[in-house]
């Protein structure tokens, strides 16, 4: 009996030995596909945190290029909109900022033609953020121009000179583009960056709106290590 006891005891400690291996194997198999998933210092992966774009953009100059497609109306906008700036400021000796603003509805037209408005008033710098402040906080309607005139009246402009810049061809002309250039990239929901006509970043499942300057940060660095790299060839 005594045998027979000690051979299944030794029986037993082989068969939890046994399934420790295979847990400890399976651990590691699992944790080296988590590791694949994840970005490793700092290296995203083209298709889950930006998109390489099949119609690049030839983009001339030595800086590089960052486009924003925003709207006022957006919320993820605004609330993206400080971390930007600060963003554009650390980085405004190698990149070039753009803002397009996305022309998706009947009122995201206007508030587009207001920002290409303002642009050319010369107070876009001023008054960007006080007027995205004005639309999120205050819940302010500008659906209209009288509206727009009436709040830009006496902010580095009149409502008179305010509604001859935004009724003008060249504003027009400045919306074509927008448009155009949406349809180019195929921009389906803001905010979303261009990097050098070449990579879309936009919010999804993996890069939230915090972590996208993280993504510019590595695709400006990548553009960047390629010209370095072609150079040298």
């Amino acid at each position: 009996m005594a045998k027979k006891a000690t051979s299944f005891l030794m029986q037993q400690k082989i068969a939890v030995g046994v399934v420790v291996l295979v847990v400890i194997l399976l651990i590691g198999y699992f944790s080296t596909l988590v590791v694949k998933d994840l970005p490793i210092l700092g290296n995203f992966i083209e298709g889950e945190h930006y998109t390489l774009l099949e119609k690049p953009r030839r983009i001339r100059g030595e800086e590089i290029e960052v486009m924003e497609f925003f709207s006022y109306g957006c919320i993820h906008c605004y609330n993206f909109d400080p971390d930007l700036k600060d963003w554009v400021e650390d980085n405004i000796d190698r990149v070039r900022f753009v803002r397009m603003p996305a022309l998706s509805s009947d009122y995201w037209r206007i508030l587009g033609r207001n920002y290409y408005t303002m642009d050319k008033l010369g107070i876009v710098d001023e008054y960007h953020l006080p007027f995205f402040r004005e639309f999120h906080e205050v819940k302010r309607n500008f659906a209209s121009l009288n509206r727009l005139s009436d709040y830009f009246d006496g902010k580095g402009t009149t409502a008179k000179v305010y509604r001859q810049v935004f009724n003008s061809p060249e504003i027009s002309r400045k919306l074509a583009i927008a448009d155009e250039m949406a349809r180019r990239f195929q921009v389906t929901s803001v905010p979303t960056i261009i990097i050098h006509g070449k990579y879309m970043i936009r919010p999804t499942r993996s890069v939230g709106i915090a972590r996208m300057l993280d993504v510019m940060d590595f695709l400006v660095d990548k553009e960047l290590d390629e010209r370095v790299k072609a150079s040298e060839r």
